[in-house]
């Protein structure tokens, strides 16, 4: 486990109330346990969380930008259509989590976890990725557009028709995962160096023009 919970977590009644007026007095949220909370359609800037667990928490087409997250982590939450633009996580984790659709562009990651989630079309465009796995999710049509990383990882994960423009993949082990359709420039430069298997570099082969014979 990547997130440090605190050991007692104080349930939160009436989390939109809550939140709403932490992030008007620019208070953080500490040590809080939210289980079935509807925190859909909610808009808060700048909040800031630290040792928060969600459990089966709906944050459907909410906008929490320019957010910052320690140790939290969200368990079978809805998160999709939500925006996270600008926003900074650490030791984070989601688990089977739903967020089709879901915004973390500009945002900034070090050592972060994505288990069982389908995060179809999500965008994480320009963001600065350090130390985050992906394992078991969906990424069909989501976009890397323009990304710094480090020690980035995707682990039997689908990436149909993701996009990674202008991000290089040198050195990004993407044998695990399935990458028809991965989107690149018209050049091609970012797959320099990347790590597939034969039957990948056979399929890539094609946006060269050619031919391989076996």
């Amino acid at each position: 486990m990547i997130a440090r919970l605190p050991a007692s977590l104080t349930p939160a009644a009436d989390a939109a109330a809550l939140f709403a007026r932490l992030s008007q007095q620019e208070c953080a949220a500490e040590g809080l346990l939210l289980h079935g909370a509807d925190l859909s359609g909610t808009e808060y800037e700048g909040l800031r969380l630290h040792g928060v667990l969600f459990e089966n928490c709906r944050l459907t087409g909410c906008r929490w930008e320019r957010a910052s997250l320690t140790d939290a982590v969200f368990r079978g939450c809805e998160l999709s259509g939500s925006s996270w633009e600008d926003s900074f996580f650490e030791r984070t984790e989601f688990t089977d989590c739903k967020a089709a659709g879901i915004r973390f562009g500009q945002t900034g990651w070090r050592q972060a976890a994505f288990s069982g989630c389908a995060l179809c079309g999500a965008g994480f465009d320009y963001a600065r990725l350090r130390s985050v796995k992906f394992s078991h999710c969906a990424l069909d049509q989501a976009t890397f557009s323009a990304c710094m990383w480090k020690d980035l990882c995707f682990s039997q994960t689908a990436l149909c028709a993701a996009s990674f423009l202008h991000t290089p993949l040198a050195g990004l082990d993407l044998t695990g995962c399935d990458i028809d359709g991965l989107a690149v420039s018209d050049t091609n430069a970012e797959l320099r160096g990347a790590i597939v298997t034969a039957a990948q570099a056979a399929m890539l082969a094609k946006r060269l023009g050619l031919v391989v014979r076996i």
